[in-house]
């Protein structure tokens, strides 16, 4: 096939196809959003049954964006697996073509159905600053032609424009993560706190269910830290999110760091009672995580809507851990009605 001929619903020259890919794959940072499009534009461009791109991070690639000619833009089972040869550094601008490969040995094939038949494989590295990031296949079944010249050389020009958009993007998710996370434990930070609080209470409020708000505090943080010096302390709560993380029941409950030693849980639609019984399993769990490190000692408190109004539910429970607190390991009784 040669660049006059015209492809599927794209018309034009070479560079106007080019065009088209770069505003596809730049339309937005957010590659759930930008890669559908621009891999079927790509489709249109070079027939073939698959285009699947991969993002590597630490060695690992990974499985980013998948469309197949069956079914459209899909997301296929998830999968990593150790960069290929021809990802080395030294060879960012050579691209590899295999025809009758097995497609059982492409790894995010595995499995599938229809795998052990024979392809023509494409690979192009994604690479920036001599740097890359991933990698573009293109998959063609076995009977069908060789990629031609020009498509090898189209397809690396689309990986070229391809790899900004995976590095931009790859930064971009890193960024919005960090704005909601906590880096030393992973879980939600302060600012991913306070936003699930005030949708929860409103969702809670409009359908009239539970919401209930535990938090928990570290007694014996400080004493732990100055005796196993930064890095134990920083274990001790890198443990600690994991306990609640693990427990946390997955999309609904969100668990977070809100100060230095201060943890809490969201849980939606769960009740006074349910919550107090989860609070205690929790702080077993996380006194036996922690303990070959340091006896910790913990104090929690409780606040459910409605028994405690919105307005004032995190005040509540606030009031009572400071109560809880001047016991040192002993739990704060949920308390009724507005604190003021």
């Amino acid at each position: 096939m040669g660049p006059d001929e015209s492809r599927g619903k794209i018309k034009g020259t070479g560079f106007d196809w080019l065009m088209q890919i770069a505003y596809l794959a730049g339309k937005s940072l957010d590659l759930d959003e930008a890669l559908p499009a621009t891999l079927t534009a790509m489709a249109e461009l070079i027939p073939c049954e698959h285009v699947v791109i991969l993002q590597l991070e630490d060695e690992v690639l990974e499985v980013r964006a998948h469309w197949s000619r069956a079914g459209g833009h899909a997301a296929i089972k998830t999968c990593a697996f150790k960069r290929s040869p021809e990802l080395s550094l030294c060879d960012l601008d050579v691209i590899h073509a295999a025809r009758d490969a097995d497609i059982e040995a492409l790894p995010y094939f595995q499995g599938e159905p229809g795998s052990g038949r024979g392809v023509v494989v494409l690979t192009v590295p994604l690479a920036v600053d001599y740097v890359c990031v991933g990698r573009l296949d293109f998959i063609r079944d076995g009977a069908g032609e060789d990629f031609s010249a020009w498509e090898r050389h189209f397809a690396q020009a689309c990986a070229r424009i391809l790899a900004l958009s995976v590095r931009n993007g790859a930064e971009y998710a890193r960024v919005a993560w960090l704005a909601e996370h906590d880096p030393l434990t992973g879980i939600g930070n302060r600012r991913n706190f306070d936003r699930a609080l005030n949708r929860e209470l409103a969702r809670a409020e409009r359908y009239r269910r539970d919401v209930s708000l535990l938090l928990i505090d570290l007694d014996d943080f400080k004493e732990a830290n100055t005796h196993l010096g930064l890095s134990g302390g920083d274990e001790i709560l890198r443990r600690t999110a994991k306990v609640l993380a693990e427990r946390a029941r997955k999309g609904v409950d969100i668990s977070c760091r809100i100060g230095g030693d201060e943890f809490a849980m969201i849980l939606p639609e769960i009740g006074e009672r349910l919550a107090n019984e989860l609070a205690m399993r929790l702080v077993k769990d996380v006194a036996e995580s922690t303990m070959s490190l340091w006896p910790m000692r913990f104090s929690y408190s409780i606040s459910t809507y409605p028994a405690t109004s919105a307005e004032f539910l995190r005040r509540a429970a606030d009031a009572q851990l400071l109560a809880a607190k001047s016991r040192k390991g002993r739990v704060a009784v949920p308390m009724r009605g507005a604190v003021q």
